[in-house]
């Protein structure tokens, strides 16, 4: 009767090649799953701007940063704090209509760190330029990852995802 089990060497050859395997996935998942969450927060960031230009139209001015109430905009999706300061937060960005800076933008998103008060980056989008989204990273805070820092420099450049 042969002894049909596995070896320990096969074991081992086994064990490594899905650790080369798992090596090589995850960055490319958590690539997946940031540059998905980029692409929510723009169609989101889309729609806060095309209300803010409404609100434009019917008042002369623009919605400041504390004044998300004022928009008629639905954020879809789970929101976790249906008011912060007038902006709507979800589990990883905080939307509003303009920045604290006093720089006029029809939309900005603020990218947390998965629920803390941390920011990682800022997506927005400037009146003079309603079709191009802009990116910044948030340097002080040194939260953000490599992915992140490589998504938010190629919305920086082409103006898109």
């Amino acid at each position: 009767m042969k002894n049909r089990a596995f070896t320990l060497i096969e074991l081992l050859v086994v064990v490594l090649i899905i650790g080369i395997l798992a090596a090589i996935a995850l960055p490319q998942y958590e690539k997946v799953v940031e540059k998905a969450r980029m692409a929510e927060a723009i169609i989101i960031l889309r729609a806060i701007a095309n209300a803010n230009q409404e609100y434009y139209l019917a008042n002369g001015t623009y919605a400041q940063f504390n004044e998300m109430d004022k928009l008629t905009v639905d954020i879809p999706g789970k929101v976790t704090q249906q008011v912060f300061d007038n902006r709507i937060a979800t589990k990883y960005f905080i939307y509003s209509p303009d920045r604290t800076n006093g720089q006029a933008h029809l939309a900005v998103a603020n990218r947390s760190n998965d629920g803390e008060t941390g920011r990682i980056y800022i997506l927005s989008i400037k009146p003079s330029d309603p079709s191009r989204i802009h990116c910044d990273i948030i340097k002080q805070d040194g939260l953000s990852t490599k992915v992140q820092q490589e998504l938010c420099a190629a919305v920086e450049r082409n103006g898109m995802l």
